[in-house]
């Protein structure tokens, strides 16, 4: 089944928005269904054939449940929702209480949406094995290419399973679910890790810093370093790690966005932060329309907006995280429109309708605080059921903490600070100076300001919060959570770090906040549960191999 569509999953956006990043728009041919032999008749059909594997990023708008809002949910809930900073109500609130369970559709629709990707990728490098380099106007060398990216993105659902579920079955080329239904878990992480880590040195070998063809949405060789360098922070190679981030940085490929409220811009896509983003374009029909004709549309706006402006409540941001801020961070404005506060994008003031003027709103009392990074316009306004955004899934900054985390690993903590420094200059606006007037809503600043040293700050922070850890890692911790809420890597990198329950005791005491924390911490809850439905339909997993406390 053929279909032709305009889709930005590769080279997604016009000269006019993207300034000499890509020349026009893509038209991709699209294949939902391939005959093996067919795919590999020639290059253009082997073209097609990864632009399916590409199409995987996109989430399933024929489909059901969470399938459908595929890169809000799992990604953005698992990495924001646990840590409290962020939250939900209805069926994702359990969340928040960290009481999940092995059979929340979340969990699956993560689990089959990666394994689908895994399967396509394993399906097209098996049959480009077999086809010889001439087929390709650039030869062996196009053919490594096409080998990396399906590698690469391999790799990328891998890294994801493994951090969200840790030991998972490992899927080979040639394998997918199909032909392999049952396929047991590793006896541990390490042949995870080797095979993700062979995909990532193989792809960032083969591809440029630049992407294929002047494609942006394509992966390159600065999104498979920086994945490869945490996954070594995993492993706790630090050195190594350093090394990887270390080229990322020294390339002069990437540069923070001067202004951080323009990060989530609308129009804002492939900047200089972005490491690896996934777009959602304007389609000519963006209303309930669009349902069923394109899974490249996003729904955040529906998502992330109040209740009392028609949003859905499936993102509320703490009291906790909104009173966080040092004085003169400008992430609070940027990321934040509070009970009190006008969204300055839509001119929609929090807590003004009745049953929406406390600070905790509806049955289950979220906090009346929302995202400011994506409730950018009215939902349904100017027939926008869907938004034109993209997900920023690894940005600049994080390689910056990543990197500095690795300085303090290894013994180098002044340069940590200076990297940590960076990030801090950012948030207090003093890149701003450099940008000319616009029509931004929010005011930029047009002169330096004193930004407070960092480590002077976290080592009061430290006391008076009662953290115990070194001062760098409660610096850390708090700077990606000011960077990264209601992103794509806060949780994990908590969990990772050893902070997580001393970030929840220490922000979040029980029984003691305006989010009333009820739960004690689990150490189990590092990881999620494998889905009650592999156990029940792999017979090579079984209840004994679910991660222990589920």
């Amino acid at each position: 089944m053929k279909k032709n569509i305009l889709k930005y999953i590769i080279a997604s956006m016009s000269l006019a928005m993207i300034p000499s990043c890509s020349e026009d728009f893509l038209k991709i041919e699209h294949y939902d269904i391939l005959p093996s032999t067919f795919m590999f008749e020639n290059e253009a059909n082997i073209y097609a054939g990864l632009n399916g594997i590409y199409d995987t990023f996109y989430p399933d708008k024929q489909g059901a449940g969470d399938a459908v809002v595929w890169g809000f949910k799992p990604q953005m809930f698992i990495a924001s929702h646990p840590t409290l900073d962020a939250q939900a109500g209805g069926w994702d609130n359990e969340l928040c209480r960290h009481e999940w369970r092995a059979d929340k559709d979340m969990f699956r629709d993560a689990w089959q949406a990666c394994y689908y990707a895994i399967s396509r990728a394993n399906r097209f490098l098996d049959g480009l094995g077999e086809v010889d380099a001439s087929v390709f106007d650039g030869g062996q060398a196009t053919k490594d290419i096409i080998e990396a990216e399906a590698r690469g993105i391999r790799a990328y659902n891998y890294f994801f399973l493994s951090k969200t579920f840790g030991r998972v079955p490992m899927l080979k080329t040639g394998e997918t679910y199909s032909n392999t239904p049952d396929k047991p878990r590793p006896a541990d992480l390490q042949e995870t890790y080797d095979m993700i880590i062979d995909d990532f040195k193989f792809a960032a070998d083969k591809l440029d810093w630049k992407p294929f063809k002047n494609q942006y949405g394509r992966l390159t060789k600065g999104m498979c370093k920086s994945y490869l360098g945490q996954v070594y922070l995993y492993l706790e190679d630090y050195q190594t790690a350093k090394g990887l981030f270390g080229e990322v940085i020294n390339s002069g490929v990437y540069s923070l966005n001067p202004c951080y409220g323009k990060i989530f811009n609308f129009e804002s896509a492939w900047t200089s932060e972005s490491v690896w983003e996934i777009m959602y374009p304007m389609h000519a029909d963006m209303g309930w329309g669009a349902t069923g004709k394109t899974d490249a549309v996003m729904w955040y706006g529906y998502m992330c907006a109040s209740p009392e402006y028609s949003g859905w409540g499936s993102l509320s941001i703490s009291f906790e995280f909104t009173n966080s801020f040092e004085q003169g961070d400008k992430r609070r404005q940027y990321s934040v429109v509070g009970k009190g506060d006008t969204n300055p994008f839509t001119n929609e003031t929090i807590g003004v309708k009745e049953g929406f003027k406390d600070d905790l709103v509806g049955s289950e009392k979220m906090p009346n605080n929302y995202s400011l990074k994506y409730w950018r316009h009215r939902p349904g306004a100017q027939s926008l059921v869907f938004q034109p955004i993209s997900l920023q899934l690894l940005r600049y900054a994080e390689i910056l903490l990543d990197y500095a985390e690795c300085c303090f690993q290894t013994g180098a903590a002044n340069e940590g600070w200076q990297y940590i420094a960076q990030i801090r200059n950012r948030a207090w606006g003093n890149l701003e100076t450099v940008l000319p007037e616009d029509d931004f809503v929010l005011s930029l600043n047009r002169e330096e300001v004193a930004v407070p040293d960092a480590q002077t700050f976290y080592a009061k922070y430290k006391a008076d919060k009662g953290y115990t850890s070194d001062v760098w890692k409660v610096a850390l911790a708090i700077e990606r959570r000011h960077e990264f809420n209601a992103e794509f890597s806060l949780y994990q990198d908590l969990c990772r770090t050893g902070m997580i329950k001393e970030f929840l005791d220490c922000e979040y005491p029980v029984g003691k906040t305006i989010s009333n924390r009820l739960f004690t911490f689990d150490p189990n809850h590092m990881l999620f549960p494998i889905p009650a439905q592999e156990i029940l339909t792999n017979a090579a997993i079984t209840q004994a191999d679910q991660n222990p406390g589920y």
